[in-house]
């Protein structure tokens, strides 16, 4: 009788060791996975152009919480909102562009490219005897200085033998005040990114070119070195969820999209059917000689005086296997 009651009591024992084991491992699985959660979070910033419209996308779609990630989507009007908000540590990543990576360079502040973004700058005019961009020569152009479209239109104008300081520079930083003083012939050019462009034409601007057609690449997505570094999987997920947002675009109609189009980037019904969005593809990192362009023009333009390295910019994220 004591032999059976001390191996009742021995497996009784062991049954609730046993229940209490399980119930640590349980509690354990649960806490990893709320960790596990917790850590796949980000903030990015994004502005309204096209180029943002595959984060917009994936952001209404839940592709983000589909791959885990919780994101903080903040959009700016302009990008000197933007880079304060990064600067500040408000933000782990941005869609910005390859002559604002190098003030940040200069600035010590360590933001590095990950992958390219599908954004485009046109050239607009009003005036007649301007029929191509040779003609831009001492006519008067207004744009802000020392930033991507700058950079574009100088690249640009050296495609005809020409540079920014062949044309008639006015400092406009507000893209529609720019585009008004275009349609009233108070300047003769200007540089915009859509909508800007679809709107400029469906008022009866022409276009002499755009960075699509020149092939001249600016925008790109960045994150900052510590996020890339403590939290890499997240930047990971949100690339899964970005390249469903292109495959998305690229598969519907865009009538099944254009809503946030209109809400995010500031299209309109009038201009619906003159819209034409880039060729979106899934994320990858940008060429060497974009980096080198736009960072050998910024030394030109002393907005960078600082030494810098490849390996410091371009983040191998996309290309690691």
């Amino acid at each position: 009788m004591k032999k059976k009651l001390l191996a009742f009591s021995f497996m009784a024992v062991f049954s609730i060791g046993a229940l209490a084991a399980c119930g640590t491992e349980t509690k354990d699985k649960a806490e990893t996975k709320e960790t596990s959660q917790k850590e796949l979070s980000l903030s990015f910033g994004v502005m309204p152009a096209v180029d943002s419209l595959p984060v917009y996308i994936a952001e209404k779609e839940g592709f983000f919480k589909d791959e885990g990630l919780s994101l903080d989507l903040q959009s700016f009007k302009s990008p000197k909102d933007r880079d304060a908000a990064l600067t500040s540590g408000h933000l782990d990543g941005a869609n910005t562009d390859l002559i604002a990576v190098s003030t940040y360079y200069q600035g010590g502040l360590d933001v590095q490219v990950v992958s390219q973004s599908n954004g485009t700058f046109s050239i607009l005019t009003n005036n007649d005897d301007i029929k191509s961009l040779a003609d831009l020569k001492d006519k008067k152009v207004g744009i802000a200085k020392n930033q991507a479209p700058y950079y574009f239109l100088d690249e640009a104008l050296q495609k005809d033998n020409l540079s920014v300081a062949d044309i008639g520079y006015e400092e406009v930083p507000q893209i529609p005040v720019r585009v008004e003083l275009v349609k009233n012939k108070k300047i003769d050019a200007t540089v915009v990114p859509e909508p800007f462009r679809t709107i400029g034409l469906a008022s009866g601007l022409r276009e002499l070119g755009n960075s699509n057609e020149l092939k001249i690449d600016a925008t790109v997505f960045g994150f900052t070195g510590e996020t890339l570094k403590e939290n890499k999987k997240a930047v990971e997920a949100f690339y899964r969820g970005y390249n469903k947002g292109v495959d998305y675009i690229n598969e519907k109609p865009m009538d099944e999209y254009f809503d946030v189009m209109k809400e995010k980037i500031g299209f309109t019904d009038k201009i619906k059917d003159s819209v034409e969005l880039p060729k979106y593809t899934h994320a990858e990192q940008i060429k060497s000689e974009q980096l080198t362009s736009a960072f050998d023009w910024s030394k030109e333009q002393e907005i960078l005086t600082k030494e810098w390295k490849e390996k410091d910019i371009l983040n191998p994220l996309l290309t690691q296997k």
